[in-house]
């Protein structure tokens, strides 16, 4: 664990590019983090840090699940915003309550991982995933990797846990 760095959003590949703002969150050990935090962070470019990766990993895993079900609710709704407003409160309020179950300093970590949660159910490529199951466009059995889009992390974060709770 001493050596294990966890790097991720909320941000979009473009956003950094075209120097828009941006943030991100940095887990693991404090001699690495804070190092690389402070090497990483720009005007336009803001860094988190907090040592808790297990819990950061958690609920990633969990944002992941939860976009999927947010681009399902969008097009299943048909965009609507009171629909889509309700699930996201109802998925906040539950990676609040899940972050302070786990965590020793949850107040550092809910902020990012929320910022980070909204970012992913309204551009993500899982959000992207759930809608098009919704459609009827993609289907399960078709695998978690898209082409043009990578690896959709909610599914295999949804097989992971059922491999550990089904034996």
């Amino acid at each position: 664990m001493e050596n294990i760095l966890y790097l991720g959003g909320p941000n979009i590949a473009s956003e950094i590019y075209n120097h828009e703002y941006a943030n991100a969150r940095i887990c693991g050990s404090e001699k690495w983090r804070k190092a690389l935090g402070k090497f990483l962070r720009q005007p336009h470019f803001i860094v988190w840090d907090n040592g808790d990766l297990i819990t950061h990993e958690v609920m990633g895993g969990l944002k992941n699940v939860y976009a999927i079900g947010a681009g399902m609710i969008a097009s299943l709704t048909n965009e609507s915003a009171t629909s889509k407003s309700v699930y996201f409160a109802h998925c906040t309020s539950e990676m609040i309550f899940i972050t302070h179950l786990l965590s020793e300093n949850p107040e550092k970590l809910a902020g990012p991982l929320l910022a980070d949660t909204y970012v992913t159910l309204l551009k993500g490529r899982n959000a992207w995933y759930g809608q098009k199951l919704a459609k009827g466009e993609l289907s399960l059995d078709m695998g978690d990797i898209v082409k043009g889009k990578g690896t959709i992390q909610g599914v295999s974060a949804v097989k992971a846990y059922l491999s550990q709770h089904s034996q």
